[in-house]
């Protein structure tokens, strides 16, 4: 299977990168201890049931496959690809619910068999787009800016218990 790598950086402060690792660190802490609890801090991002909302958006038990690394000289939060295997599903639901104050933002992976080729995604509120048209994504990020309204908590929690398989 072919490698990929992911590129995004994202201008943060030191307190908004730890919210990222913070993720990170309780999936590893998980990896070895199922009894594992998030860190305070992430229930006022993921709400009371941090934990279940954390493994619904990341689709556990697939790894998250993304670490991070933040800059504090630049303040920049860069996102990382471990193992070649970054988990691309769960990706831009964690930006939305860790940094909707920044979206939108576009990240770009590149598969190894074919490094010339950048697959682009673009998170924002209201949508997630994708695209290899590497030129298109500063017009499409201004655009969106521009028509985007105050940033608010995106609830993605069911409203409602999902259906069991004996119902």
């Amino acid at each position: 299977m072919s490698s990929r790598t992911l590129t995004l950086e994202i201008a943060c402060t030191r307190e908004e990168a730890a919210r990222f690792a913070a993720v990170e660190l309780f999936l590893a802490d998980l990896a070895s201890d199922a009894s594992a609890q998030p860190p305070g801090e992430l229930d006022a991002v993921f709400g009371a049931k941090a934990k279940e909302t954390i493994l619904g958006l990341v689709g556990h038990p697939e790894p998250l496959g993304i670490s991070c690394r933040y800059d504090r000289d630049t303040g920049v939060l860069t996102l990382l690809a471990i193992d070649g295997r970054p988990n691309l599903a769960a990706l831009p639901v964690l930006l939305l619910w860790l940094y909707p104050d920044k979206l939108p933002l576009a990240y770009s992976v590149h598969v190894t068999d074919n490094p010339d080729l950048a697959v682009w995604t673009i998170v924002s509120l209201q949508r997630i787009e994708i695209t290899q048209h590497a030129d298109e994504v500063p017009a499409r990020l201004e655009a969106l800016r521009a028509a985007a309204p105050a940033p608010h908590r995106v609830d993605l929690l069911p409203t409602r218990p999902l259906p069991r398989p004996e119902d």
